[in-house]
């Protein structure tokens, strides 16, 4: 029996739960058997394990409140501490929120950045990763590490939390569209969907991956004037990209253990002085 706060000596009649989509197991979970529960046979009903009882009478209600002159900022960190239990958003799917939140046309802007052909193609994520939302994360750390400098003091993901938060604040859409659309269009004449692949003995295999991106195409958006002044721009990143998997300084851009914040302080400097030549 349950007596509900507020109530004084009525009881409300226990029930049975029932199943749902992530927990099927609560099916017919009762807190203790009882012939007063109707909706389901006694030996039907499944009793909760002691340790969970344990558990639930352990627990707290957390109760934030959010009040309406609360700054972006504020919203952002409640609603990552919110997404602390249960199913919980990803880094990307959290700062897509901060950033429709501080310029939702910045955040539009960014959407249509994601779904330019030439970047798909480069990108070659498959339906789950974009529904994971793995193409807009490529956008904001493209952006991120393009205009950006890093100071080597934060965390990769916060760097490109601050990062992007500052880039939607300014609202700057122009040269952001002229360099990415630039750079993956030309990455795709380049080498299509291979662009962005490891090498490994002259063939290009795997996933596009975080030390390619960084070192190829922010190094193209980095010196995209210098690229574009070249007698066949489209010519000259093929060769630089080949050229670019036989440097032996490539290899230290995938160390086993390497920490993000080392990779990037490697891969972006690597590849905007590659690109300059």
């Amino acid at each position: 029996m349950v007596l509900f706060p507020g109530s004084t000596s009525q009881l409300e009649v226990p029930t049975a739960l029932v199943a749902t989509k992530y927990l099927p197991s609560l099916n017919k979970v009762v807190w203790e058997q009882s012939e007063a529960i109707t909706d389901v046979s006694l030996d039907q009903q499944v009793p909760l394990p002691g340790p969970l009882q344990l558990a639930i009478r352990r627990s707290r209600l957390s109760v934030e409140i959010l009040k309406r002159p609360s700054t972006n900022d504020t919203k952002y960190d409640l609603f990552q501490r919110l997404n602390a239990g249960g199913t919980a958003a990803n880094a990307q799917e959290l700062r897509n929120v901060i950033i429709i939140m501080v310029n939702a046309s910045y955040a539009a802007f960014m959407r249509g950045l994601a779904q330019r052909p030439s970047f798909l193609t480069v990108l070659s994520a498959s339906a789950d990763q974009v529904d994971k939302q793995r193409d807009m994360e490529y956008v904001s750390r493209f952006l991120v590490h393009t205009f950006v400098t890093y100071d080597g003091t934060l965390d990769v993901e916060e760097f490109i939390d601050n990062g992007i938060v500052t880039l939607a604040a300014a609202g700057e859409v122009q040269h952001a569209a002229n360099a990415f659309n630039a750079t993956f269009d030309l990455l795709e004449q380049a080498f299509g969907a291979n662009a962005l692949r490891r090498r490994q003995n002259g063939v290009p295999s795997g996933r596009v991956g975080l030390a390619a991106f960084e070192g190829i195409a922010v190094g193209i958006a980095k010196n995209l004037p210098n690229v574009q002044a070249k007698a066949n721009p489209v010519m000259y990143v093929r060769q630089r990209i080949d050229e670019f998997w036989q440097s032996p300084d490539v290899q230290n851009f995938f160390t086993a253990g390497l920490r993000g914040t080392v990779r990037i302080q490697r891969t972006v400097p690597f590849g905007t002085e590659w690109f300059a030549t």
